[in-house]
């Protein structure tokens, strides 16, 4: 590679991409503006001097051959394009040469990081890609690859938060072992959760330890206040953000939500991990304009009815035009406006699940399962849960199939219109087939042809006192169900087991 200096000393490369500098080149004396965030890191990004001094770069690299060295040519020109910072610059002091940004381009390459992504690293950086060296940098992708990362994932995490490339890998590590002892979960939760907010994985570690503790003491949440809160942060962005806000924010904006929905103390710590939904937006300025317009659509909530919608938060963030449109949709297809109030009162994520929902759903209840239009309405308005549920899927159809067999009744539409059918109907056919393959078993064993239960969905302790069993006896009859035939083909529609098979080769927990 042929490289032409416009300046008057030789910058020579290590074969990390840092670099070595003359000893007659000057370091600046103070930290520059922007240092800060690699505050916790005891190296800083190589030094450049004050000259506007500029490589051109031209030629083939020696280093590099075939289609990688194309792409890492191609790429390091894409980076000087980019690199538009001139002295003076807040972020001036991290401007590479050419040899440090093609050693980062290599690695990145080599280690399984595609050439978009790359590209996306240098455009939202001015050049770039910038990391301490082409080694700390493999040591980051090393660690994100320890953690169950994928190179697909990885590849997503890097265009999401292209700063992360840019951290230490000692301090995304301690991110990571924090996040293992504050939240408690399983090591893919964890990482989705950074997924949700690939920000968390650029924090310091302290002070997201800090947060967590402060949240709990400060608004006295219970262990399973705790416990919910973090199960939520690893499919909400918003939860999430928790960890990010700073002290004053969340406990204003906590307060306006109190207000706002008139609860106590006791209340706000109860229903603390679905407020945490509501903390990004400004209670007077966005929450209550909703809330009112639910109250003058529906009537003033009873205690309830508050409770079913704070506990549904998502849907106080939604746009008031979809509140007013899904309220107007619900009424033509339900055919009244008292329907619409009682199906959206004890269903608020409906108004999530939208009006093409609830038209599939009645649809798919007269299609599939025999039901009259007007019986239709009824088993939504008798149970509107499930309104939020894709009627028309097959595992949905596998388990309407089970149970109306099972408690022998004449038709899906008689089922669907039981009395209490509801918790059956969203309970996993894993759970509903292993506890029918369990009462079959005990008939044969106490020749009880009739021996039947209710609580066919209940609880596992529920359960076994109907049948009258021990809850060990159930649970190894349920570990060996869940790895059978039987069990599998059954099950062929649904996601795999929630229940942990001990010794089936292939389960998941």
């Amino acid at each position: 590679m042929i490289v032409a200096l416009s300046c008057a000393w030789q910058v020579s490369s290590r074969w990390d991409g840092s670099t070595q500098r003359p000893s007659g080149v000057g370091w600046r004396a103070s930290r520059p503006a922007g240092y800060g965030r690699f505050s916790n890191n005891r190296r800083s990004w190589p030094a450049r001097p004050v000259e506007q001094h500029r490589l051109a770069v031209t030629g083939e690299s020696a280093s590099s051959n075939g289609d990688s060295g194309s792409a890492a040519q191609r790429l390091l020109q894409l980076s000087q394009q980019h690199d538009t910072q001139a002295a003076g610059d807040r972020d001036f002091y991290k401007q590479l040469t050419a040899e440090e940004r093609l050693a980062r381009i290599e690695m990145l390459l080599q280690q399984g990081v595609t050439e978009e992504t790359v590209q996306r690293l240098i455009e939202r950086s001015k050049g770039g890609p910038y990391m301490q060296s082409a080694s700390e940098g493999a040591a980051v992708l090393a660690v994100l690859r320890g953690r169950g990362c994928s190179d697909a994932e990885m590849n997503l995490l890097l265009r999401m938060k292209p700063s992360v490339i840019g951290r230490p890998a000692s301090s995304i590590n301690d991110v990571f072992a924090a996040l293992d002892d504050m939240l408690q979960l399983s090591r893919p939760d964890i990482l989705r959760a950074c997924f949700q907010l690939p920000s968390l994985l650029t924090r310091d570690s302290g002070k997201l330890r800090q947060r967590w503790t402060w949240l709990q003491a400060h608004f006295g949440l219970s262990e399973a206040a705790v416990a919910s809160l973090a199960k939520r942060m690893v499919n909400s962005r918003r939860v999430c953000n928790l960890l990010t806000y700073s002290q004053d924010t969340i406990t204003a904006r906590l307060s306006g939500l109190q207000r706002l929905f008139e609860l106590s103390d006791a209340e706000v710590s109860k229903l603390y991990p679905y407020l945490a939904v509501l903390l990004e937006a400004d209670p007077e300025q966005h929450i209550r304009p909703r809330w009112d317009l639910y109250q003058s659509l529906l009537g003033k909530f009873a205690p309830a009815e508050k409770r079913r919608f704070i506990i549904s938060p998502e849907g106080l963030v939604l746009p008031e035009t979809t509140i007013r449109s899904v309220f107007s949709g619900v009424e033509q297809l339900l055919g009244s406006t008292a329907a619409a109030q009682s199906l959206l009162l004890r269903s608020p994520k409906s108004f999530g699940a939208g009006i093409k929902r609830l038209a599939t759903n009645l649809g798919a209840l007269q299609q599939l399962y025999g039901c009259s239009l007007q019986q239709a309405q009824q088993v939504l308005l008798s149970t509107p849960q499930l309104n939020a549920y894709m009627l028309e899927a097959p595992k949905f159809q596998r388990r309407v199939a089970a149970l109306t067999e099972w408690y022998g009744h004449a038709s899906p539409a008689a089922m669907l219109l039981a009395p209490g059918c509801g918790p059956r109907l969203w309970a996993s056919i894993w759970k509903l087939g292993a506890r029918m393959a369990f009462i079959r078993r005990l008939r044969l064993d106490r020749a009880e042809p009739e021996l039947n239960t209710s609580k066919l969905a209940e609880t596992t302790d529920r359960f076994c006192r109907a049948v009258q069993v021990s809850e060990e006896e159930y649970a190894a009859f349920e570990q060996r169900w869940l790895a059978s035939p039987e069990a599998a083909e059954l099950c062929r529609h649904e996601g795999p087991p929630r229940v942990k098979v001990i010794g089936a080769t292939g389960a998941e927990p």
